[in-house]
């Protein structure tokens, strides 16, 4: 096709693919779209997940922070999963297992000082 051959239709046709299958699929296969992370997006970072929260969709929300590995430095992905753990914390009908996975997961990822 002639879209393939610009980059610009072909950034398009790759974001509209996996947002489509982001959106259309629940318990599929994971897949992940990583974008590179601008300056000052890290608000942007807590406005997400804190929609996602709102709605309950705590799975996602995990998810979106595992995303940001790829995006962030260590010290602010590790900090991102911390305020992710505090407020899953404050939520009681959260699947406890699924908190203590996170919380396993991000600690790897813990500074060293």
């Amino acid at each position: 096709m002639a879209e393939d051959s610009d980059f610009i239709m072909r950034q398009i046709k790759s974001f509209a693919e996996g947002f489509g299958y982001m959106v259309g699929k629940k318990d599929g296969e994971k897949t992940e779209v990583v974008f590179e992370q601008q300056q000052g997006q890290g608000d942007k970072i807590h406005r997400d997940l804190t929609e996602l929260l709102m709605h309950e969709k705590y799975e996602q929300a995990i998810q979106y922070v595992y995303a940001q590995k790829f995006t962030l430095g260590e010290e602010q992905y590790f900090a991102l999963g911390q305020w992710l753990l505090e407020k899953l914390s404050k939520i009681s009908e959260i699947d406890q297992a699924m908190i203590t996975g996170f919380k396993g997961n991000i600690e790897k990822h813990r500074p060293v000082i």
